[in-house]
């Protein structure tokens, strides 16, 4: 077998694979011999007929079926001899043979992992939040405290703060009810803003049980040849008035926390400001790692197969499609949606591949072994992943991926910026310990 390689694109080869006749000759005499087996020729009992006749009789079945059986014989011995590592099954494009003397010729077209230089990975600008934890931050995440451990009571009349539950029916210019605008167990906090300024406003005073008629502005209609304001008008019925009871922030209050080794306020307020910090050194990393992946793919273009893509993409939408079977999902939509995450993840992955060629980045088992027992996890884990081989090479995976990132960090030009300011609570809200 001799095979000749034709590059047609960044991520295509041609491969032309010239198969001689002694190679052919022995697939030839197999299917002569199941043909031999198999079919019924006149004269002669089933599975005993001369060779020869077979050939005669059958000759362009067998040479079909010969065709077949050597591109399959020969398919991967090609690549492997061409050194060409499809990403997907070719496509068979030409094939020449005649007969069996002058052997058989066939090409076929393989998508291939991208071949590309690997341009700049070293000095990349990349911008980088400065930390800064203010006292602000600080005193909104103590608020947050002090709000989950807040006591609700039932009062009779709503005053400023007070949470009010209603149902709201919609009135016409007569004050009559307008049929299918009722709105039933709404809630607002006067004072808040959040429902309509308005109605909180005329709320000021209402009593559990009571009915009240409230009235609000709002713009006319665009088309409309008047341009007054509209007053829409609208019957409230209280069902419930609760009012929140906050704790004192003081040493008492940081008592009640449960957590012994916080004794006071200040204490308190330290607890917080270090677990901001981390929280924002956290995000701030892990937006920095973004920004720079990003930055290192606009600086080394290349094109992907797209088969892989497809492949790629297959995989997020059945992924996808799994997790949400309950849901009627637009597929389409979805697939356009994960295309540019597909492409940028398969890039990032052959990037990373040529980075860890050019710099020798390697990952020994021990050093695998090591960071599993350095898992917070109990031995029999530990035995686990150790023995498990995908999960043994995915752990394997990610330390050379951080191998990668922390080589790029190293060699990257900095650009510290202060981000714009807010509170920074959103980290730490959810968060039970904030005093951990």
């Amino acid at each position: 077998m001799q095979t000749e390689v034709q590059t047609i694109n960044s991520y295509s080869k041609k491969v032309k694979v010239q198969i001689s006749t002694e190679e052919l000759q022995p697939i030839e005499k197999n299917l002569l011999k199941k043909y031999q087996k198999s079919v019924q020729i006149r004269g002669f009992r089933k599975g005993k007929a001369p060779l020869n006749l077979v050939k005669q009789q059958y000759g362009i079945m067998i040479q079909q079926d010969l065709i077949e059986e050597t591109i399959q014989t020969y398919y991967f011995e090609a690549l492997n001899r061409a050194d060409v590592k499809q990403v997907s099954p070719g496509k068979i494009t030409d094939i020449k043979f005649e007969n069996i003397d002058s052997g058989m010729v066939f090409e076929m077209e393989v998508e291939t992992e991208p071949e590309f230089e690997l341009k700049k990975y070293k000095g990349l600008r990349v911008e980088k939040d400065v930390i800064e934890v203010t006292d602000e931050m600080v005193e909104d995440t103590l608020q947050q405290l002090r709000e989950r451990y807040a006591t609700i009571k039932e009062v009779e009349e709503a005053r400023q703060n007070h949470h009010v539950y209603f149902d709201l029916q919609e009135l016409d210019q007569g004050g009559l009810p307008i049929v299918g605008h009722k709105y039933e167990n709404l809630h607002v906090e006067l004072g808040s803003g959040k429902f309509d300024k308005e109605i909180e406003e005329q709320l000021i005073g209402v009593k559990k049980g009571e009915k009240r008629v409230v009235r609000s502005e709002s713009a006319p209609a665009p088309n409309s040849p008047d341009q007054q304001p509209v007053i829409n008008h609208y019957e409230i019925h209280v069902k419930k008035i609760e009012e929140k009871e906050y704790p004192e922030l003081d040493d008492e209050f940081v008592k009640n926390l449960d957590d012994d080794s916080i004794e006071n306020l200040e204490q308190l307020r330290e607890r917080i400001r270090e677990n901001i910090k981390r929280d924002l050194e956290y995000r701030t990393e892990r937006t920095f790692t973004d920004r720079l992946i990003d930055e290192l793919l606009k600086e080394n273009p290349f094109e992907l197969p797209p088969t892989m893509i497809e492949n790629y993409i297959n995989n997020l939408v059945e992924n996808f499609l799994k997790q949400n079977r309950s849901q009627r999902i637009n597929e389409e939509a979805v697939r356009k949606e994960y295309r540019p995450l597909a492409i940028h993840h398969l890039r990032w992955h052959f990037l990373k591949k040529k980075i860890m060629e050019a710099e020798n980045i390697q990952v020994s088992d021990e050093e695998v072994v090591n960071h599993i027992d350095s898992l917070p996890v109990d031995d029999k884990e530990k035995a686990r992943l150790k023995n498990d081989k995908q999960q043994f090479n995915n752990i394997r995976e990610d330390i050379l991926e951080r191998k990668i990132i922390d080589l790029l960090k190293e060699n990257a030009e900095i650009i510290e910026v202060y981000p714009q300011k807010n509170s920074g609570i959103e980290a730490i809200s959810n968060e039970e310990d904030t005093t951990q």
